[in-house]
């Protein structure tokens, strides 16, 4: 049985702050990227994108890239892990 809801962490290479948030793992890494453009209650997490460079969102624990369709749970996103937000262009999808 799958947990309704998993804490994970989002980094930004040029950000001190970390944002942390309860996610579904149905939520595929587009709706988070669209999530972190709208914000919490401080803000947005990041800025907009130019669209030849968009952000892709990578499992720190496994350096793994999440395809933008794909969700937390086919990405294997556990439970605590920290997600970096980096512009895309590095590594290797999964």
């Amino acid at each position: 049985m799958t947990k309704a809801r998993m804490e994970v962490h989002f980094s930004h290479p040029r950000l001190s702050r970390i944002l942390t948030a309860d996610v579904s793992p149905e939520c595929t890494a587009q709706e988070a990227i669209e999530g972190l453009l709208e914000g919490d209650d401080v803000g947005p997490f990041i800025e907009p994108s130019p669209p030849h460079r968009p952000y892709e969102l990578v499992i720190k624990r496994t350096q793994q890239i999440i395809n933008p369709e794909m969700t937390f749970q086919e990405a294997g996103v556990l439970d605590g892990d920290v997600i970096e937000v980096r512009q895309a262009g590095q590594g290797a999808r999964i």
